[in-house]
């Protein structure tokens, strides 16, 4: 089994598809949404990690291609120096996904690699400038 995070750009007409349980349904792969922003009548983004056999995630990704998804590799990451942290907290504030949270014993900033999903709402947050998104090379 391995892992893959993707992009999913969609428009207004495929947004009523039921994408990810045809997923599940098709190619028996899981589906995490990470990230979201769907509305009827818009376009959609969808930032997903999938995970199955190889197989199944490459012909998860062709038949999405297929149903007019603009499907592209998640190949972006966070870097964060925090040798120079002052664990304010300023960012656990805005980090939806749990990826960075403050120990409650030692009080120092815990950041969790595996679970950011590179919104980037923690590099305005930071008063130091300790984050930045940079590409990552694929495994």
């Amino acid at each position: 089994m391995m892992k893959k995070k993707y992009i999913l750009r969609f428009s207004p007409e495929i947004v009523k598809k039921p994408l990810v349980s045809d997923l599940v349904r098709k190619f028996d792969v899981s589906v995490n949404i990470l990230n979201a922003d769907i509305s009827s009548g818009r376009a959609g983004m969808l930032v997903v990690e999938l995970e199955g056999t190889e197989e199944a995630l490459e012909r998860s990704v062709e038949d999405l291609l297929n149903d007019g998804v603009k499907c592209s590799p998640h190949v972006k990451a966070l870097v964060f120096r925090q040798e120079e942290c002052v664990a304010c907290g300023s960012c656990t504030a805005v980090c939806f996904s749990g990826a960075l949270q403050m120990n409650p014993e030692s009080w120092e900033l815990e950041f969790d690699q595996d679970s950011c999903i590179v919104c980037g709402l923690c590099v305005e947050a930071c008063p130091l400038r300790l984050f930045t998104i940079t590409r990552e090379m694929e495994s």
